[in-house]
């Protein structure tokens, strides 16, 4: 095997052919012959990127190298500046684009409160909805792969825009079965596929631009728990996880603006590797970056 193919390619490709197969073989088969059993499949086999990154580095660096990989979900000390952005961007992002809608004649959408919950009690519900979130669903189960395996992996060969945009791409097509099967709507809010593409590699540019600067995983397990606490849990765009869905798309329409424009504008300012710093040579970084995360 050339070696080239055996340290950059390999890794990746074993990636997403062991997240794919994995988690497609537990979600089409329940979507098509166990349709009251498909959510349930969908927490399963949300697990699967986050175990074939754990699997390839055991098998790349053994135990020692996956304490050092998981060692990225306890790296806490990154700077209030970007606690604030993990865990408030995606809301500013989402009230910018309702804000733009008030002006155009919309209505702020209702907040998806529990039935018999005042509004009044949104804070106390959003940090319930948040920790419940990090376990239930995408964030610990798909993060510690997307963005602290599959990313770094990218970045020994591109800047981190270009890989966030990749890992965007490639996530989007493995949430392809939620359109296919009726309850799949529920896990990606109810919304049209283009919608939820654009949405969706947006945010993977958002939690790059975090991991980069921090090198925590855990913060980007916290920022994907973030999104899907406001628009999922809370539905700020009128389409929640929990069944709510205006036939109104103008909010989703505007949120994609809005993030794409925060992205520009991250991109502008940080640069093509997202840290406004000069890339560092692939050699250097491959050489400066822990075992079993690079």
């Amino acid at each position: 095997m050339n070696p080239e193919f055996r340290t950059k390619t390999w890794p990746r490709v074993a990636f997403v052919v062991l997240s794919f197969v994995l988690a497609w073989s537990i979600w089409v088969p329940a979507g098509l012959w166990a349709p009251k059993l498909f959510l349930p499949a969908v927490l399963l086999g949300a697990w699967t990127p986050t175990l074939a990154g754990v699997a390839l580095t055991a098998i790349t660096d053994g135990v020692p190298g996956v304490r050092r990989y998981l060692a990225g979900l306890l790296k806490w000390r990154v700077g209030l500046q970007w606690w604030l952005v993990t865990l408030f961007s995606i809301a500013a992002i989402s009230y910018a684009a309702i804000g733009i809608y008030v002006l155009m004649g919309g209505t702020v959408p209702p907040l998806n409160l529990p039935k018999g919950i005042p509004q009044s009690a949104w804070p106390l519900v959003a940090a319930i909805a948040f920790v419940v979130n990090i376990f239930v669903g995408g964030p610990l189960a798909e993060d510690v792969g997307w963005r602290g395996y599959f990313l770094p992996k990218l970045r020994e060969t591109m800047p981190a825009f270009d890989a966030s945009l990749l890992v965007g791409v490639v996530w989007v097509i493995w949430h392809a079965p939620m359109f296919f099967f009726p309850s799949g709507g529920q896990v990606v809010g109810f919304m049209p596929f283009p919608a939820f593409a654009l949405m969706t590699i947006a945010w993977s540019v958002f939690m790059a631009w975090v991991y980069v600067n921090t090198q925590s995983i855990l913060m980007a397990v916290l920022y994907h728990a973030a999104i899907n606490t406001t628009l999922g849990t809370f539905g700020v765009l009128g389409r929640g996880a929990l069944g709510q869905s205006t036939d109104d798309l103008m909010p989703v329409y505007l949120h994609i603006a809005t993030a794409w424009t925060a992205v520009l504008l991250i991109l502008l300012v940080f640069g093509r590797d997202l840290t406004g710093r000069p890339r560092a040579a692939v050699g250097e970084r491959s050489r400066a970056a822990p075992v079993g995360v690079r």
